[in-house]
């Protein structure tokens, strides 16, 4: 059995160091002769006391002949919150830093944000100055900081209620005990490092009010790579939120993006003990399952699950789930599922591929060994109504029942528009449609509907009342998926 560990302290330790040979010339340029690549280096947001990605800049020698600077200096010296690496070496003063006739060096700068009381950004800054035959430039550096409130492998063991005063920041994870309930208020924002989890044994309510006030995870850094490519866009920032057996969540508008498995409803609490591992996964059954409820939300960016459902019990309404690695929604091994006006949409991304796995897929079972007979699920129903499943493959919705299984799956999709070669036949699909759903513009990641969309006026009892942004129904039906075409 592979295990699944969430307790994983993760380090991360960037060294950037670069060597470049120059050769020693008997002549020197006496003037200055040396440019930048840029004037300024800029740092985006950090957090205090995380530290930062390393920015680099190139010095040129734009003369026929060797040149020496004769003095490169960190301005504020030992007490600043910048490192610099010049040409290889580490310090904050260096004398005689030699180029050879149209070469280049590289300085790099990394900083560290100090904690303080502060709750708005405030920006730190330092210069780089050199010295050349007696011609003084430098270039300017700048990060802006924020303080936040930290919690690296914490436990909350009693209530408690997150405020909108200072993001939140977790590393490694943050464990929601079964005494305590966690209350995330309204324009909350929640980071995580690298790999980080949010594991539920108890409650937590994500309390978002509407579409400018929610809640928002998402990975700690904000900075961009080397590429220049910001890194919230990139899937698997971090593990994701993870509801364990018998635990309860009221999730309304959170913004999720840039997780490895997204919300995952219904874990069990993994030790080292396989044999222990293997009598939690027996004793599991619907009565044990987590109750979790998602409304008007948005997953997003995942590496491989936007929602997954492992005998879990979850009911969503209003949702929107996009560019997800493998499935929007994953349902293994049953559970209780109801999904209300939800628009889950994938066709890959410039960091996912979508080729095999379909959107939607749904089983009854769980197989932890090759040996061993797989664990049959004690109810396995999944009911779509008013909802758009929808992609670039020919089958977007896929379910795998177990031969011989003593409880059939029950898969109901009605009034919804679906991509499936499949015949849209009872009982697993009522009035249902495979058109186009005509998506304002996937490419720019807008899921509202165009006009002429075979969504408006589609869909039956329930429905929604508002819909995803919290505008009220137009004309005597609600549209089908998330968004009220307006």
């Amino acid at each position: 059995m592979q295990k699944k560990h969430f307790y994983i302290i993760i380090g991360i330790f960037i060294l950037l160091t670069f060597i470049f040979p120059s050769c020693k010339k008997d002549k020197f340029d006496t003037n200055s002769g040396i440019s930048f690549s840029t004037d300024t280096l800029t740092f985006d947001t950090l957090f205090t006391s995380l530290g930062s990605t390393t920015r680099f800049f190139i010095v040129r020698n734009t003369q026929k002949q060797a040149i020496k600077i004769s003095n490169i200096k960190l301005a504020g010296g030992a007490t600043s919150s910048y490192r610099i690496n010049v040409d290889g070496d580490a310090g904050i003063n260096f004398n005689d830093v030699e180029i050879p006739a149209k070469d280049s060096i590289y300085v790099f700068a990394e900083v560290t944000v100090n904690p303080n009381a502060s709750n708005l950004p405030f920006i730190i800054e330092d210069s780089i100055q050199f010295t050349t035959n007696g011609k003084l430039q430098q270039v300017q550096l700048n990060a802006y900081g924020q303080n936040a409130h930290f919690f690296n492998a914490d436990s909350l063991e009693s209530n408690t209620t997150w405020t909108n005063d200072l993001p939140y920041v977790i590393l490694n994870y943050l464990q929601i005990k079964n005494t305590a309930c966690l209350t995330i208020e309204k324009g909350c924002k929640v980071y995580f490092g690298g790999g980080a989890a949010m594991i539920v044994e108890g409650c937590l309510n994500i309390d978002g009010e509407d579409t400018t006030n929610a809640v928002l995870f998402r990975g700690v850094r904000l900075d961009k790579d080397v590429a220049d490519r910001p890194y919230d866009d990139f899937p698997g920032q971090y593990a994701g939120l993870f509801f364990l057996r018998r635990s309860v969540g009221n999730i309304n508008y959170l913004n999720m993006r840039n997780s490895a498995y997204g919300i995952n409803v219904g874990n069990i609490k993994t030790t080292d003990d396989d044999a222990q591992n293997i009598r939690e996964l027996q004793n599991m059954s619907i009565n044990n399952a987590p109750i979790v409820s998602i409304t008007n939300s948005k997953i997003y960016n995942s590496a491989f699950y936007g929602i997954f459902g492992f005998l879990g019990k979850i009911q969503g309404e209003n949702l929107l789930v996009y560019n997800c690695g493998k499935n929007n929604v994953a349902l293994i091994d049953g559970g209780d599922y109801k999904f209300i006006n939800c628009t889950f949409y994938n066709r890959g991304s410039s960091y996912t591929s979508h080729t095999k796995e379909p959107v939607f897929y749904f089983n009854n079972y769980f197989k932890y060994s090759s040996t061993a007979p797989a664990l049959q699920a004690d109810s396995a129903l999944a009911y779509f109504s008013n909802c758009i499943v929808y992609g670039t493959l020919d089958r977007e919705i896929e379910y795998d029942e177990l031969l011989g299984s003593i409880k059939k799956l029950n898969l109901l999709i009605s009034h919804s528009i679906v991509q499936t070669n499949e015949a849209l036949d009872f009982p697993k699909f009522d009035a249902c449609k495979t058109d186009d759903p005509k998506f304002e513009d996937v490419f720019k990641f807008n899921y509202k509907l165009k006009s002429g969309s075979p969504a408006i006026d589609f869909s039956e009892t329930p429905a929604t009342l508002k819909d995803i942004d919290g505008f009220d129904i137009v004309g005597a039906k609600r549209d089908c998926g998330a968004y009220e075409f307006r």
